[in-house]
């Protein structure tokens, strides 16, 4: 893989992320501060409700992580070109105070991982995971793959290019999804969410659950869970989208610090996952 291809995969994200917005790649903006053309691998620019908006990406194609002195320099740029947000793309990752200097400064920075490690067994960008008659089309996030191997309750995993479950785990930084036939006790998703909250509280009785709108579907109700447990290294968060016949959920768990890049890949789940009837012989 080089630097090309890592460069085109970046593009076809963005792309389809911003289908209507303009896109341009290797521009210079004269620095509002420093005076002197800045330049800017990609530049995104769009309007949201009669505003423009100016989102800057840095890709990085090193052979080592990401230091905070790299994610200074960049927060400097954003500031100086007057960026509303500001995204830079690794190769092989970020140092733990690079991920820190970004979560904690007031500037909108995501960092995210875009790694071309050779797949592994069971592992893809797209997968086919079903339950009995019920079954999806799942596309994979931006820097992630889908594992296809079936546990307990979860029917297949998301997590970073490159690494393994166990290692994603580890990271607390992984997703799983599962399938819920409707039943007469799960008439929908309020008597499913009914149903977990009494368990959940069964079990974890000071536990905290917050509901909140998340990505909109033209035909399905959507909506996310946030789960505070105090013995949890973290929150659980699960997206929610109602089907005729089934409930589709996805759990992310992720580290504060790289919540806000994480939550946009569990709605990207929730946005565009496809229902599908298994027929069955």
């Amino acid at each position: 893989m080089d630097w090309k291809e890592y460069e085109n995969e970046i593009h076809q994200h963005f792309k389809s992320e911003f289908p209507n917005a303009t896109i341009l790649y290797n521009v210079k903006i004269e620095g509002k501060f420093s005076k002197i053309e800045r330049q800017i691998d990609v530049l995104i620019e769009d309007y949201f409700l009669g505003n423009k908006m100016r989102i800057v990406i840095d890709a990085k194609y090193y052979s080592t992580k990401i230091d905070v002195k790299d994610v200074e320099s960049f927060i400097g740029l954003l500031n100086d070109v007057e960026a509303h947000k500001g995204i830079m793309i690794s190769n092989e990752g970020f140092s733990q105070a690079a991920i820190n200097r970004a979560h904690y400064d007031i500037t909108d920075l995501e960092l995210d991982i875009l790694n071309f490690k050779d797949l592994k067994q069971f592992q893809a960008f797209g997968a086919i995971p079903f339950s009995g008659k019920h079954g999806v089309i799942l596309p994979a996030p931006f820097g992630w793959i889908i594992d296809g191997t079936k546990k307990q309750n979860v029917l297949a995993t998301f997590y970073q290019r490159g690494l393994t479950l166990e290692k994603s785990a580890a990271n607390k930084e992984w997703m799983y999804v599962n399938i819920i036939s409707k039943d007469k006790n799960v008439l929908d998703l309020d008597s499913f969410l009914a149903i977990e909250e009494k368990e959940i509280k069964k079990d974890f009785p000071d536990c905290k659950i917050i509901y909140s709108q998340t990505v909109k579907r033209k035909d399905e109700k959507t909506l996310l869970r946030e789960i505070l447990i105090n013995t949890y290294p973290t929150p659980e968060y699960t997206g929610f989208v109602e089907f005729s016949d089934f409930i589709f959920l996805c759990v992310l768990f992720s580290p504060t610090e790289l919540f806000k890049k994480n939550i946009k890949k569990l709605e990207h789940v929730i946005g565009n996952v496809i229902p599908l009837e298994i027929e069955q012989s």
